[in-house]
């Protein structure tokens, strides 16, 4: 998707001489940085590990990445099936499965590099979990896909939980500038967050820029993007209906760490 052009990250770019543009923040790098700013991000686990709890049988995680829900899941003690799009992530989720640090009841996990809208799995998952306002990725095609996927793979009682933006409580400003963030990321670096807003195209364009330092004042500094829908909780409920599922109840998401853009998610519980 095409998304107004962020000043913020453009200026930040300029004065620190960066040149290449910025890469795809799911690239093998991009995966790696990811891996490193959110693994000590608590946002979201309470609430779905709550509702997880009160499901049985095997778990479903799309989207799953290096692994940030997947740990509590795993105190579940059920098997657990893990789904993404990226190689790199997988092997990272792979490495930190096989410590007992992370997966201390050894739990069977399942790992499926394929994109979340277009898994192919047998039924019968007592829960299928989809964090970190993932659904924003998709276009409506790609949502109502895996709206279907995921009915097709629930079992009778099963729980679908997804974790939403509430997109209708933010409105752009003038400038189409969605907050910047500049936060400390290990000893000798630090992370410029940008966002700028296109409402009209219905989506924010995120800029991640690492920053680290070496000896004698040196440093280098990595870019990457990534485009976000900015899509109604309303038609997302549509499009959930219209695949044969109801969302059974709605939970406010405390945010654990801010993020520009990202204060107002719930968490959905849904069924057959």
């Amino acid at each position: 998707m095409n998304t107004a052009k962020d000043k913020t990250a453009d200026a930040v770019l300029r004065i620190l001489g960066h040149v290449d543009p910025p890469e795809d923040l799911y690239s093998v790098s991009g995966s790696r940085l990811y891996d490193l700013v959110t693994a000590n991000d608590l946002t979201e686990l309470p609430e779905i590990l709550t509702a997880a709890r009160k499901t049985a049988g095997p778990i479903l995680e799309l989207a799953a990445g290096s692994g940030r829900i997947t740990r509590p899941l795993l105190t579940l003690g059920r098997p657990l099936t893990a789904v993404d799009s990226s190689r790199e992530m997988l092997a990272l989720l792979k490495t930190k499965v096989e410590m007992q640090a992370f997966n201390p009841r050894s739990v069977a996990v399942d790992m499926v590099e394929a994109d979340m809208s277009g898994f192919e799995l047998g039924d019968g998952y007592g829960c299928v979990v989809l964090g970190a306002s993932s659904i924003t990725l998709l276009d409506p095609v790609g949502r109502r896909a895996l709206f279907r996927r995921v009915r097709g793979c629930l079992a009778p009682e099963g729980r679908f939980l997804l974790t939403v933006l509430n997109a209708d409580s933010h409105h752009a400003s003038e400038d189409n500038d969605g907050g910047t963030t500049v936060s400390p990321l290990g000893k000798d670096s630090f992370l410029i967050t940008t966002e700028s807003r296109d409402p009209a195209n219905g989506a924010r364009h995120v800029t991640m820029i690492h920053v680290s330092f070496g000896e004698g004042g040196t440093y280098r500094s990595s870019a990457y993007a990534s485009d976000i829908a900015f899509v109604s909780n309303s038609l997302i409920e549509e499009e959930i209906t219209a695949e044969g599922m109801t969302i059974l109840e709605r939970r406010p998401v405390r945010i654990a760490t801010r993020t520009p853009g990202l204060d107002d998610i719930e968490l959905w519980v849904c069924g057959v």
